[in-house]
Formats: C-alpha cells, sequence, structure tokens
C-alpha cells in the first residue's frame, strides 16, 4: 500500500522571509543611521568639550597610635600613646571631614582660594589658578557680593577695570594695580603677579577675564562635599581625595589639611600632657596639705598622750616592775622569816634549842640585836644544864630573861610584820600602776603606726608624683604625630566626567533613537513598497500591480491616450485577474475604495472601467463619493449638475443621469451636486435600487466610494457589490491600513476583497510572471506613448 511521502526537510532558522524582512527594513532605512549617528556623534564631541574637567588629587597617610596616654616609657612615644594592632578609623574619617578641620584650611589658604579667576572664551569659560597675571585681594565686601561674577580687562599696564551687578545695574570702576580700590560694598586691591609685564600687556588686554569671591562657609562646604576617604580593610592607612577643576588647588588643600590635621592631633597630645601635669600639680598640692595634717595630728597625739618615747617607755616600765617584784619577793621572804621567828617563840617545844640564825634579816637593830642576846642565853643556859639542876636560880633567872625576851621579840616580830605587809601592798599599787601603764602601749603603738602608714602612703605617693611630673616633662619634648605621611598628595588624573564614556553615550543613544525609528517605520510607519512587503502583512488576495506615475500626467483616463505604456499594462493584467478571480462566474459589480484620500483610488476605478469598456464590454463607473466628486475632472468636463443625488432626490430620473463618454462602450454615473448630508443619500434605498438597474442593464458595474478610514460610506456599500478592490499606495499604506482592513472584514464578515498597490517605483518582469497565481500573457512593449512609465 502507497503512502504520501513524509518531508523530512528541516525548517530553517531563518528563513527566506525573514531575510526578505530584513533586507528590505535595510534597505529602506540605510539612511537613518547615517544622518543621525553622525549628529550626534557631533552634539557628543561639542557637549564634550564644553565639560569642565574634574580632577582628583589624593594623599595617604598611617595612624600609628590613638590618644590613650601611658607612662611606662616616656621616650617611646609610641608607648607613651598606644593603639592597639588594629582600630576603627571611623572617628578619625569624621575628624578629617569635620567642619572645624576644614575651617581650620579654609583659614590658612584664604588669600589663595577665596578669589576664582576665569577666562571667558567663545565656547566656554576655563577656571584658572596660577597662570593669572592679576591677584586680587579683598579687604572688605559686602555679603551680597559672595559668589558673584566680576568682569575684569586690563586697560594697560597701571590700570584695569571692573564691572558687576548691584539691584540689575551694571557698576563699573576703574582702578589701579598695587592699589586698593574703595566703593560702598566692596574694598578690595589688584595686584599684578610675576608673569604681568609689561611686554605681555597688549595679549593680556585681549583676554577678557572675571573672578568670582567666595564666602568662608561656601569654601569650607566645597571641601567637604569634594572631600572623599577611603580606608581599606584591616589597614590602619586612610586614603584621602579631594576632587577639584584645579588639580594644582586640591593638592594645596589635601597638603595643608595633612598639616592642619598632624597640627590637630599635635594640640590634642599637648594638651593631654598639659592636663596631666595640672592633674599631678593639684594632687602633689592635696598630698602636701595631707601630711601637714598627718604631722600636726602626730604631734597633737603625743603631747596628749604624753608620749616621748613608747619603746624608752616601755623598758622603764618593765623594769620598775621588775625592781618592784623583787623587793616584793624579799619583804615576803622577811615576812616568813618573822613567821617562822614567831612560831618558834611561840611554840618553845625544846627549851635546848636554839633560834636560826636565818630569821635574822637584820644586819643591825633591834631584832638582830635581840635574837642574838636570846642566842647567847640559850647557850649559857644549855651550858648550865649541863652542871646545875632546874632548881638552880640560875636557871631560873636566865629562863625569865629568855622569856622576857621572846616576849619583846614577838612584839616586834608583830609590828615588824604588820610594817612589811604595808610595805608589800606598797609594792603592789606600784606594780599594777606600772602593769596598766605597759597596758596602754601597744594602743598608743597601733594609733602611732595608723598615722605613721598614712604619712608613709602619703609620701610614697608624693614621690611618685614627683617621678612622673618629671617624665611628663620629659615625655613633652618626645611628642611627634601619630600620623605618618604615606603618600605625599598628588594629581591622580580626570575623573569626571568620562568624556569618551559620554561620547559613546551619545553615539550609543544615536544608534538606539535609529533602531527606535527604524523599527518605528518598519512596524508602524513603513510604506508598503513592493508585493514581498504586502504579503509579510497580508493573506488578502493582491489582485493587480500598477507602476508609478508622475502627478503631471495623472489627469485624465491614461489607458486611453497611452494604451501602450506600462501602466495601461498593467491595467490590463489588472482586468484579467479580475475575469479569472475566484469570485464568480456572474460576477460584474466592482467597488473600488482605498483608506485615505490621494492613494490612487479615484484613478483606478476610471482606468479599470475604461479597460472593461476597451474590451467590448458595456461598462458604467458609478461615483458614489458624493462628499468630494472628481471623476466628472477625468473626462475634461465641468461639475455635473444633475446625477445621483438628483436622482435620489427626485429632481432626475435614472436614464436622465447616465451619461456616455468619449470611450466606447463606457458610461458614467456621476456624483451630481454635493448635498449636505452625502451619507444620509448613501444609506438610501433609492441608490440600493439604482445599483440593481444598473447590475441589469451593464456588464460590468464599477463603483468609486469615499476613502474607508475617513468615512463608513464604502463599507455599507460593499454589500451591494460582488467584489472589493482596496487600493493601496506605496507613499501612504502602511501596516496600519492593512490592520484597518482586516479588522473591518472580520467586524463585517466581508468577503472577496481583493487588493491593489499601487505606485511601484520599479516594476519589473517579475511582476507580471510571479507569484499572483494568474497568468498574463501579454506581450506590450513598455516605455510607448506620452512618456510614461518608469520614475527616475
Amino acid at each position: 500500500m502507497a503512502t504520501n511521502p513524509t518531508n523530512t526537510k528541516k525548517q530553517a532558522i531563518v528563513s527566506q522571509k525573514d531575510l526578505n524582512l530584513l533586507l528590505r527594513i535595510i534597505k529602506s532605512n540605510w539612511w537613518v543611521p547615517l544622518i543621525i549617528l553622525p549628529i550626534f556623534y557631533v552634539i557628543g564631541t561639542f557637549y564634550v568639550y564644553r565639560l569642565t574637567n574634574i580632577y582628583q588629587a589624593s594623599t595617604q597617610f598611617l595612624l600609628k597610635v590613638n590618644d590613650t596616654y601611658y607612662q611606662n616609657n616616656v621616650l617611646n612615644d609610641a608607648s607613651f600613646y598606644s593603639y592597639g594592632s588594629y582600630v576603627d578609623n571611623l572617628n578619625e574619617q569624621r575628624i578629617i571631614q569635620s567642619y572645624d578641620l576644614s575651617s581650620q584650611v579654609v583659614d590658612k589658604l584664604l588669600n589663595r582660594i577665596q578669589v576664582s579667576y576665569y577666562i571667558v572664551g567663545k565656547v566656554r569659560t576655563t577656571e584658572e589658578f596660577n597662570a593669572i597675571p592679576v591677584d586680587v585681594k579683598i579687604n572688605s565686601i559686602h555679603p551680597s557680593f559672595y559668589e558673584q561674577l566680576f568682569d575684569l580687562r586690563i586697560i594697560d599696564y597701571n590700570n584695569y577695570e571692573i564691572s558687576y551687578e548691584l539691584d540689575g545695574i551694571k557698576q563699573v570702576k576703574k582702578g589701579t594695580f598695587d592699589k586698593e580700590l574703595i566703593d560702598v560694598n566692596l574694598s578690595l586691591t589688584v595686584n599684578r603677579t610675576y608673569i604681568f609685564t609689561d611686554r605681555k600687556v597688549e595679549s593680556f588686554k585681549e583676554i577678557f577675564y572675571q573672578f568670582s569671591i567666595h564666602s568662608k562657609e561656601y569654601l569650607i562646604s566645597n571641601i567637604q562635599g569634594n572631600l572623599s576617604i577611603e580606608n581599606p580593610e584591616y589597614t590602619n592607612i586612610l586614603i584621602v581625595g579631594l576632587k577639584d577643576i584645579i588639580a594644582e588647588r586640591a593638592i594645596l588643600i589635601l597638603d595643608t589639611l595633612n598639616s592642619v590635621y598632624s597640627a590637630s592631633k599635635l594640640k590634642t597630645k599637648f594638651e593631654l600632657n598639659e592636663r596631666t601635669i595640672t592633674y599631678i600639680d593639684r594632687q602633689l598640692n592635696e598630698i602636701t596639705f595631707s601630711l601637714k595634717t598627718i604631722e600636726d595630728t602626730m604631734q597633737n597625739y603625743k603631747e596628749k598622750k604624753s608620749i616621748i618615747d613608747l619603746g624608752w617607755e616601755q623598758n622603764n616600765f618593765l623594769n620598775k616592775i621588775s625592781i618592784y617584784d623583787g623587793q616584793k619577793s624579799q619583804f615576803q621572804l622577811q615576812i616568813g622569816a618573822l613567821n617562822d621567828l614567831e612560831k618558834y617563840i611561840i611554840e618553845d617545844k625544846d627549851p635546848q634549842f636554839l633560834p636560826p640564825s636565818v630569821f635574822i634579816f637584820e644586819k643591825t637593830g633591834f631584832l638582830n640585836t635581840a635574837v642574838t642576846d636570846l642566842y647567847a642565853k640559850q647557850i649559857e643556859l644549855n651550858k648550865i644544864y649541863n652542871v646545875a639542876k632546874e632548881v638552880n636560880p640560875v636557871v631560873a633567872e636566865l629562863k625569865s630573861t629568855i622569856k622576857k625576851t621572846k616576849q619583846d621579840l614577838l612584839v616586834y616580830v608583830n609590828n615588824t610584820r604588820k610594817a612589811t605587809n604595808q610595805q608589800v601592798e606598797g609594792l603592789n599599787k606600784e606594780i599594777l600602776v606600772y602593769i596598766n601603764e605597759a597596758k596602754l602601749i601597744p594602743g598608743k603603738q597601733r594609733d602611732i603606726l595608723n598615722i605613721q602608714r598614712r604619712a608613709a602612703v602619703s609620701e610614697q605617693l608624693y614621690n611618685f608624683l614627683l617621678e612622673k611630673r618629671a617624665n611628663t616633662k620629659i615625655a613633652r619634648a618626645s611628642i611627634v604625630p601619630d600620623i605618618k605621611i604615606v603618600e605625599s598628595p598628588r594629581n591622580i588624573g580626570v575623573v569626571s566626567p568620562d568624556k569618551p564614556s559620554i561620547q559613546k553615550s551619545f553615539l550609543s543613544f544615536g544608534l538606539l533613537l535609529s533602531i527606535l525609528i527604524i523599527v518605528s517605520r518598519a512596524f508602524f510607519y513603513s510604506r508598503i513598497k513592493s508585493v514581498e512587503h504586502l504579503r509579510e502583512l497580508t493573506e488578502l488576495p493582491l489582485i493587480g500591480v500598477l507602476p508609478y506615475v508622475k502627478e503631471e500626467n495623472n489627469d485624465g483616463i491614461i489607458v486611453d491616450y497611452s494604451p501602450n505604456s506600462v501602466i495601461s499594462e498593467a491595467f490590463r493584467n489588472l482586468r484579467t485577474n479580475l475575469l479569472y478571480a475566484n469570485i464568480g462566474i456572474d460576477s460584474k459589480t466592482y467597488l473600488v475604495t482605498s483608506f485615505l484620500p490621494g492613494e490612487g483610488k479615484t484613478f483606478t476605478s476610471a482606468n479599470l472601467a475604461c479597460i472593461f469598456a476597451k474590451s467590448g464590454k458595456k461598462t458604467v463607473l458609478i461615483e458614489l463619493d458624493l462628499h468630494k466628486p472628481r471623476i466628472f475632472k477625468r473626462f475634461g468636463l465641468p461639475p455635473q449638475t444633475k446625477g445621483i443625488t438628483t436622482c435620489i432626490s427626485g429632481m432626475d430620473k435614472y436614464e436622465d443621469i447616465i451619461s456616455e463618454t468619449p470611450i466606447p462602450n463606457l458610461y458614467c454615473i456621476y456624483a451630481g451636486p454635493v448635498p449636505p448630508n452625502p451619507s444620509e443619500f448613501v444609506l438610501s434605498q433609492k441608490l440600493k435600487e439604482l445599483i440593481d438597474k444598473a447590475k441589469q442593464d451593464f456588464d460590468f458595474v464599477i463603483i468609486d466610494t469615499p476613502p474607508a478610514g475617513l468615512l463608513s460610506d464604502s463599507i455599507y456599500l460593499v454589500q451591494q457589490v460582488d467584489a472589493t478592490i482596496f487600493v493601496l499606495n506605496t507613499k501612504s499604506s502602511s501596516k496600519r491600513v492593512i490592520t484597518f482592513m482586516e479588522n473591518v472584514i472580520e467586524a463585517n464578515g466581508l468577503k472577496n476583497v481583493l487588493l491593489v498597490l499601487n505606485g511601484i517605483s520599479r516594476m519589473g518582469k517579475r511582476y507580471y510572471y510571479q507569484g499572483y497565481g494568474y497568468s498574463y500573457g501579454y506581450g506590450y512593449g513598455y516605455g510607448y506613448g506620452k512618456g510614461y512609465g518608469f520614475k527616475k
């Protein structure tokens, strides 16, 4: 079983249709970039030339330390003011950008930067900084003159002239160089600079100078606004940049900023040093007063406590107590001896016993004599006992004497013991006194030690502060800035504007504009210039192509008086295509319209009717453009007084409005007088009946209607014809027209809408042998007749 072969050919990425579209766009719009790009290049070049270059000066410095005071090594500044290894430099950046620092810079440079000088050229005005022959010094000025331009002209070597506006009135003042010019609102001195010489006066006179005077606030704001600071990550380096129109001025300002910033850092250190010394002196004064107070307290305490030397007093008390203890022991021994002696005398157990000599502690006195006497009588009694008896009177007398002696001794012992006990009590009191005094010594020692300790601490602190004060004085001589200039101010070049980029932007904008224009022309304003272009835009059938005809030869019926021309051959092809078009066997009524006036609608309808008549067919041309009738001009006739409007109005009959033309088989029904309401005539039933009668009486009916883009008459009349011919002109027809037609067709359900492309500039053989699906088998020559043909 046979099968249909499958088309295995892959679809191309870029079709021939796309290539044709691209080629057509390029051919139609190649001139757009060739015109716009040079224009934008010239504009960009001029704009860039007028721009003022902005230079940037840059400097770098290293932050070594901060303002922390440190005293371990006063000779080493890095330890006297110490950092860590990494510091957050945001504070330093704020200091550099501060108003006060910028104000100090301006104060130092006020004579250099307060006045800006300009040279006025024909195209642009250039600011100068050093190459100026004059130097303006401001003595006093009214604030209203700040930022105002003053014109300055050099008259000769000694004189100059300045002019300015005051309350809208131009003021002109003449002055002498190097002498003060005094006015009500300003006082200034214009000095000659080193480049102002006699030889250059004439050249300076030809130059138009201007200068402006800036306020301090303006200069400070300008520095702050153009100052930039960058801190590379994980470093203590600050990169400070300043933008300015004058590179030398930017370098000067940065150099001054470095010195002012360094001086501010030194000032901070010196202030810190001074505050330290002041604090130490204040502390020394306080400690001196404290030491004096402590000394007075010690003196008062010793006087109050009667203290001479606590050590000596302590030893004295101990010696006294020891002595008194020794005396007390002797007295106690004496009392013991007296007690023993008393016991011996009282007991008297052994008469022959002799009292021991240990009882005798007195070397002299009664006790010693009495005891010695008692001792002697005892010995004598013992000797008598050896030779005599108890009854012996000598024994009795001795015993009586011994007894009396013992009695005397007992009385004496008793008295002596009392006296000794009293002495012991006295010694105990003395010992107690000294013991109490000795007990008070530790408290006094503790109090004195506390006072001495306070004095010692104050003395140590006093000596410490004296040492630190000396160190601080020495450290003052070694203070250096804690910043190090890594890179001196230098010009790094122009940073703005980026002139090449701006010029490229102009070219890019020109290119973009060219593309937009080309795209707009291609998709919105692109004229339909060729059959291929028309086919790209719509699928409506193209029934004919008409070549361009010069305007001076556009009147009349061209196929009649120039039958061998290209345009006549084109109308013959159009007639053939209509006859063979798949519309209907009995199709005989054609409506010709266009989107706008001037597209060749009437020209096409008249010549098409003539070409049908020349083929031997009875043809009528109906003029239904009741708004602006023009067909009568084609036949060289004046405006017609009767026609469709008079017929519909009942003034004339149908047969009366049919007019013969000089062309055989061609008749015309003119519009007649222009009515006030043409559209109502088109919508009338009588017009429909008129068209139906024309269909019956003629082989072909050609209807000329108003432009469909302006009036709806032709849209209504389409319903009464077999086919509608929509004339497109290459001069005015665009995609918008095609969109309009397609919308009308879709909205009204129209059928048999055919297109005719009018005004083709170059019409070759391919328009006759390609692309329509109909046969054009005519071989007429081109270029004959009355000069119609190709447009050169």
